[in-house]
């Protein structure tokens, strides 16, 4: 359940060309910005939904962020999937897929980073190895 005043991020895709080789796709998670209250929009729009400005700029993720809930899509005829409320640290909140977490055992403030952008715009997480200091 996203909580009330919560930011949900979209999605832009980006094509780039490369040197050498085929052209390769960069996806970039990107969001609107207020310049003046720096709230991040809801959805794509004209005007900022607190303070009315029109000086709204895309700024890009960096696309990490921790897990903060999750819940198993199951579908007739097809593989059952992980679904998660994904924090940020850009201070967004965003919805997405868990890829390699088997259903229902995505952990609650896991760290992930974004794997790739699925054709339909819904961003695929992996989860991220933990960090050991006491190595």
């Amino acid at each position: 359940m996203i909580e009330k005043g919560s930011t949900i991020m979209y999605v832009k895709t980006v094509e780039h060309e490369a040197l050498v080789g085929p052209p390769k796709t960069v996806t970039e998670l990107c969001f609107q910005r207020c310049t003046w209250c720096t709230t991040a929009v809801l959805r794509t729009s004209l005007l900022c939904p607190v303070c009315a400005s029109t000086d709204l700029e895309w700024v890009s993720s960096k696309g990490r962020g921790r897990i903060h809930g999750s819940v198993t899509v199951r579908r007739q005829g097809a593989r059952p999937r992980t679904m998660a409320v994904v924090d940020l640290g850009d201070g967004v909140r965003l919805r997405g897929a868990v890829d390699g977490v088997a259903p229902g055992l995505a952990p609650y403030g896991a760290p992930v980073s974004v794997l790739e952008i699925t054709p339909d715009g819904v961003p695929v997480f992996e989860l991220e190895p933990p960090l050991r200091d006491d190595w």
